[in-house]
């Protein structure tokens, strides 16, 4: 940029810890815009994030960001010298507070209802309920007792959820009304998770039991299928992810058209979604688990890279910007991430075997969950924090590419010692 133009800048509301707000910096230092990144803590964030951002030379500014005025305030003060062109959140609990304030200031994002009814499933649910074959059976609960009349109605197994927390925290199948009303007390107990306030409710739904994937979409269009693996029940941690998916023509089809029926139900037709769906038993048809109002987590996105060469990333800044997105994908290869676990309960004494897992054939990407060091105590709480690093690797095929991550994965090696249950 030279001296005589004036500054650009975009703003993004607190950051993910899977790399796509770094991603999206790079791209926008790229066109000559600057990124800001306002965080309620700077000084808690992860260190890695903090490293990141450095080394990038972006600005962390330190903001109320659960109140949209001070928001507003903090992008003026920060574009005071230049332009304003962007404000967005790529992180699940503030993508609805980048989409308010965007809309706010008159620049370009989803419509903020839409977002906000993503993040909470009871709306997310209310809103496809129009559209009939997206939800499966459910009900919104208040009560534990209420949670296990509804169960008992729909059949078992059920799947109980918070309303409004992500990463598969406190999702679990239930298959009796005891189980149903312990949990839902339990998270009608929690109160506040990382600074997020949770509602004391629960929903309620049928387990759908056939095979779950997730569609990547930009504008309301399917970009391509993403193929999960999944933990055994009553878990749903998501232990590695496939692009694209394998699937034949007619469950493609069938997939694709429920997830763009979702996104425009809820409201989502403008920028990034990540639709999770699951196949009914006999998979002849599919349910909708949830809308996301943002790009996909877990380095999804960078599968979605390596295997056709687009950056959806880019595509969300183009938008942003007030370009317009190329949603041509060529699929080209097969890109997998796989994730291994921590401890349930200890401390991480040592990590081993990186350098030989990063030399091998086509792995990209060999890298610890921020957080994951020597010395950390951790307690596994079922959910994708209990994963302590991630592979990513390429291939001809799916047996090539998730091959090479798992085998990836096995050159790795964490020692962990006991701790006292207490002290962890």
């Amino acid at each position: 940029m030279s001296h005589q133009e004036t500054p650009r800048y975009v703003v993004f509301v607190e950051s993910p810890l899977t790399g796509a707000g770094q991603d999206c910096a790079r791209f926008l230092l790229e066109q000559g815009i600057t990124p800001v990144v306002v965080a309620a803590r700077p000084e808690a964030m992860a260190p890695s994030l903090l490293s990141d951002y450095a080394e990038l030379g972006v600005e962390i500014r330190a903001c109320d960001t659960q109140d949209p005025e001070a928001v507003v305030t903090a992008c003026r003060e920060i574009a005071a010298d230049g332009t304003l062109v962007g404000v967005s959140s790529v992180y699940e609990y503030y993508c609805a507070m980048g989409a308010e304030v965007a809309a706010r200031l008159g620049l370009a994002g989803p419509d903020p209802a839409a977002i906000a009814a993503c993040r909470s499933k009871a709306s997310m649910r209310r809103a496809m309920s129009a559209v009939p074959g997206l939800n499966p059976p459910f009900r919104v609960c208040s009560s534990p007792g209420e949670a296990a009349a509804a169960a008992t109605e729909i059949g078992f197994p059920v799947v109980v959820k918070p309303l409004d927390l992500t990463g598969s925290l406190w999702v679990r199948r239930c298959g009796t009304a005891d189980e149903v009303s312990a949990l839902a007390e339990e998270i009608m107990g929690i109160g506040e998770y990382l600074g997020q306030r949770v509602a004391p409710e629960v929903v309620v739904e049928e387990c759908v039991l056939g095979d779950e994937y997730s569609a990547e979409v930009m504008h309301g269009k399917v970009l391509g299928l993403t193929e999960k693996i999944c933990s055994e029940p009553p878990l749903f941690l998501e232990m590695g992810h496939i692009f694209p998916a394998r699937v034949d023509g007619a469950r493609e089809r069938l997939l694709v058209a429920k997830a763009e029926q979702a996104v425009k139900a809820v409201g989502v037709t403008w920028g990034p979604a990540h639709v999770e769906l699951k196949l009914t038993g006999d998979g002849t048809d599919a349910r909708v688990i949830e809308v996301n109002g943002r790009i996909a987590g877990d380095r999804i996105p960078e599968l979605v890279r390596i295997a056709t060469g687009v950056d959806m990333c880019r595509l969300h800044m183009t938008a942003l910007l007030g370009g317009t997105p190329d949603l041509e994908v060529p699929f080209l290869r097969t890109a997998a991430v796989h994730f291994l676990m921590s401890a349930a309960l200890g401390r991480l004494d040592a990590i081993d075997g990186v350098p030989e897992a990063t030399a091998m054939e086509g792995v990209h990407e060999v890298r610890m969950r921020p957080g994951v060091q020597p010395g950390m105590v951790y307690r596994a709480n079922g959910s994708n924090r209990d994963r302590a690093a991630w592979i990513i690797a390429e291939g001809a095929d799916r047996a090539e590419a998730l091959g090479r991550a798992e085998a990836a994965g096995r050159r790795l090696s964490f020692s962990w010692s006991p701790v006292d249950e207490v002290r962890a």
